[in-house]
């Protein structure tokens, strides 16, 4: 994000030397109870999501284009997470590559992704929910951060309650609420019908019904 990198949902990685480029003013990060996410409704409407980590934590994406050659990789045009942490920080970063030399405000979201059920295809064609599941912790991809710009709104994602909870995506962990007990639900569905501008996200017709 500060040399306007796009996202592109790959996790890069950065030497020492690079990540001595960037410094925390005063050692300081801030923690937020809430973020709001203002987007457009599809019938061109302004509308405002609320995102807590505690009550209403779920949150959808555009899905970024990939090339890894895997016929499932670009099935479905959203990408979901749980937001876990909300905070701001003020960096400075110098070198050859920074855009200011001033101290920048960054807001960032600590998250733990989910992954899609690609044995448990859904939508209209097959007349069910999509499923999704949290990814296993031993994964690089389970848990990131996030530029909150990248947020399209909050999702409704329900448990499936028919395959009960598990342990095994993630060993006792801060990144639960205390009411999980440090379970997870085994599968979630996506609520797709949860209002008319989330329906028509899947049906196709979006933003001005295009």
């Amino acid at each position: 994000r500060l040399t306007n990198r796009e996202y592109d949902g790959d996790e890069d990685s950065f030497g020492p030397d690079e990540h001595d480029t960037v410094s925390f003013v005063h050692d300081r990060i801030f923690l937020h109870k809430a973020l709001r996410i203002n987007y457009t409704t599809y019938d061109m409407r302004r509308a405002q999501d609320t995102i807590n980590p505690r009550i209403r934590s779920d949150i959808m994406l555009l899905a970024p284009h990939e090339d890894d050659e895997d016929d499932n990789a670009n099935g479905h045009p959203y990408w979901y997470a749980r937001v876990i942490g909300i905070f701001h920080l003020n960096v400075k970063h110098r070198g050859f590559l920074s855009k200011s030399k001033s101290a920048q405000r960054m807001d960032v979201l600590w998250i733990r992704w989910f992954g899609r059920d690609t044995t448990a295809p859904g939508g209209f064609e097959t007349c069910r929910l999509h499923r999704i599941g949290f990814i296993n912790h031993d994964a690089p991809n389970a848990f990131g951060f996030l530029d909150p710009k990248q947020v399209l709104r909050a999702c409704h994602i329900l448990p499936c309650f028919a395959y009960n909870f598990t342990a095994e995506y993630l060993p006792p962990s801060i990144a639960r609420q205390p009411e999980e007990r440090d379970m997870d639900y085994v599968y979630y569905y996506v609520g797709m019908f949860a209002d008319r501008d989330m329906l028509m996200r899947y049906i196709g017709g979006a933003i001005g019904h295009k």
